[in-house]
């Protein structure tokens, strides 16, 4: 059973003026629920929800983390640095001279690290509850998506992706002056990872214009980060082309249906436009943390069923969702004030890079 320590939860999600079941079930982030609500939810979100998120209280070196952090000021938005250490084992690989050069001895893995900072909106349980609060049709109008204002763990794991990549080949890096399209960027976390790891092009794209702001305020104030970052406002349901990519990111930005098969078919596009266009296969890293009902666009999507069916006829690497465990993660706390720190398991499609 999860175990929450914060009371503040329980009276946070009390004062919402919603119903439980809409509430839990659909959009919120399986770790903000608790025990208290789960009569509510259905059976495939509680059996996650059990199996894949554990929550432990914040230590004593978490609270000096929270010292640390910056804080400013997006007009009259107050913000709030968050550093993320993005850290990965690279075991050696014999047979790849490469490999053994830049790793070292044979008998140890290779440990590398990128610490990434974004920013993100101080306290932003103000702003969900009001989404919450407010009719469904006004909801664009009046807040936008207030999901892309704090950092989720499926960045973390897309930016882990990319560093395996990078590092796996180091002098044949396919980050190494390639353009990187990020879809619902949010604040950026794997935007700013491809961007040291030497993209030639980072576009992080999504349609908050808070998350926009916060998207160029960490690239602009990360001294790494040249020129060669973008944010850009891009709606993946608009009729207007993909943005040009050599890599497609979308990184929790599964959180219902619809918008699900709209990031299958943007996926769709993006692979087949390489294909026609005689050039590499685009990369691919697609990370979900919430795995919500009716979200598996690979089952969803026809064209990307037709597209997994082609590739296995031809004998080439399918499109397939592998499952990741994330430990420790320290976020914030969505509907309440203070940061959470979980265990969670991540699906991933990681696609592109072997071809």
């Amino acid at each position: 059973m999860l175990k929450v320590t914060p009371l503040a939860v329980i009276v946070a999600l009390v004062v919402l003026s919603i119903s439980t079941e809409h509430f839990v079930g659909r959009c919120l982030p399986f770790y903000v629920s608790v025990d208290a609500f789960s009569f509510n939810m259905p059976f495939h979100h509680r059996h996650k929800q059990q199996e894949t998120w554990s929550l432990m209280s914040i230590s004593e070196e978490d609270a000096v983390v929270e010292e640390e952090r910056q804080r400013g000021k997006l007009g009259k938005v107050p913000i709030i640095s968050r550093k993320i250490p993005i850290e990965i084992k690279l075991p050696v690989d014999a047979s790849n001279d490469e490999s053994i050069a830049i790793c070292g001895d044979q008998s140890e893995n290779s440990m590398e690290k990128l610490d990434v900072t974004i920013w993100e909106m101080d306290k932003p349980s103000d702003l969900i509850q009001e989404w919450w609060s407010i009719d469904e049709s006004e909801r664009s109008a009046r807040v936008g998506d207030p999901f892309g204002v704090v950092m989720w763990p499926g960045s973390i794991l897309a930016s882990r992706e990319l560093m395996r990549e990078h590092y796996y080949l180091p002098l044949k890096s396919p980050i190494t002056n390639a353009t990187v399209l990020v879809l619902g960027a949010g604040t950026g976390v794997e935007a700013q990872t491809a961007a040291l790891l030497g993209a030639k092009v980072v576009v992080a794209t999504d349609i908050n214009p808070l998350t926009l702001k916060l998207l160029e305020y960490g690239a602009k104030n990360d001294d790494r980060i040249g020129n060669s970052f973008e944010a850009r406002f891009f709606d993946m349901f608009s009729s207007e082309p993909l943005p040009p990519c050599d890599i497609l990111i979308a990184a929790d930005v599964l959180y219902n249906p619809d918008l699900a098969k709209q990031v299958g078919r943007r996926l769709h596009e993006a692979i087949v436009r390489s294909f026609e266009e005689g050039a590499s296969p685009t990369k691919v890293i697609i990370t979900d943390s919430q795995k919500f009902h009716g979200t598996n666009f690979l089952e969803e999507v026809a064209e990307l069923k037709e597209l997994n069916t082609l590739f296995k006829e031809n004998g080439w690497e399918e499109l397939k969702w592998e499952m990741q465990k994330l430990e420790s993660i320290r976020a914030s706390g969505v509907l309440v004030d203070e940061d959470q720190v979980y265990d969670v398991q991540v699906r991933v499609i990681s696609w592109g890079w072997k071809l």
